[in-house]
């Protein structure tokens, strides 16, 4: 579908943002950017009065988001420092899997989907579209249940039993029809979904192994039923497994 040239979007006007956000971003950067320094000379660096600058500061401080020394220099913390791996590492998983998603495109003519488990949903990082005329499409930073997903039922399947129920926010027993489908899953080497997320479509993934710590990701293709005969789904399946290597 054609979209509309609507030029650029105006800006924002400033009264419509939060002051006191824009004095935490502005301290963050300076944290992010430059060596450790003190609490005054983050305040005349970024202009934020000290006051403010100590509110900021301690909130960071008490999520771990910035740390202090001896000297009472404050300078990235562990949480910030992760949220930043996590990003490139999200980037470059992207980078990495951008030429096998074209390439299952290309092979069986479907819309190829690559997403990350967040919590008990997944979030859509990348999309390859099919090229044809009917096709499943869907939006980057999208984000659906994980076990109505074939995206989140590969990733849920590798998980183990505790890590599963964390992800799921369950305190007993996962529900049995989930284990089932989970175990089957597992059998197959593929998850599938039947229009369980989107009527009329059908849904075939794997999961991307991994190669250290960090969110699980998974690939999927996806197309619309009257072209998912069980044989092509089949196919797609075996061909993700292999291809992934799960």
């Amino acid at each position: 579908m054609a979209t509309e040239d609507i030029g650029e979007e105006p800006a924002v006007p400033r009264s419509h943002t939060v002051a006191v956000l824009q004095k935490a971003l502005d301290v963050i950067e300076h944290l992010a950017y430059r060596p450790a320094a003190t609490m005054r000379a983050i305040s005349e660096a970024t202009g934020v009065e000290k006051a403010a600058v100590y509110r900021i500061l301690n909130t960071l401080e008490q999520r771990d988001f910035t740390q202090r020394d001896d000297e009472k220099r404050y300078a990235p913390g562990p949480q910030l420092l992760a949220a930043a791996s996590a990003l490139l590492s999200e980037h470059d998983i992207v980078a990495d899997m951008l030429p096998t998603m074209h390439a299952l495109r290309d092979e069986f003519q479907e819309t190829v989907n690559l997403g990350v488990l967040i919590g008990a949903d997944i979030e859509y990082l990348a999309i390859v579209e099919s090229q044809l005329s009917l096709r499943m499409t869907a939006e980057v930073g999208a984000v659906h249940q994980a076990r109505s997903t074939a995206l989140g039922k590969a990733i849920l399947a590798s998980l183990p039993a505790e890590e599963l129920r964390d992800a799921l926010g369950v305190d007993g027993d996962v529900p049995r029809d989930l284990r089932d489908e989970l175990a089957r899953t597992r059998e197959r080497g593929y998850a599938i979904d039947f229009e369980e997320n989107e009527r009329g479509a059908i849904c075939v993934a794997a999961l991307v192994p991994s190669s250290g710590p960090g969110r699980p990701h998974a690939i999927s293709v996806s197309g619309p039923i009257t072209r998912m005969s069980p044989v092509a789904i089949e196919r797609i399946g075996t061909r993700l497994r292999d291809a992934l290597g799960a």
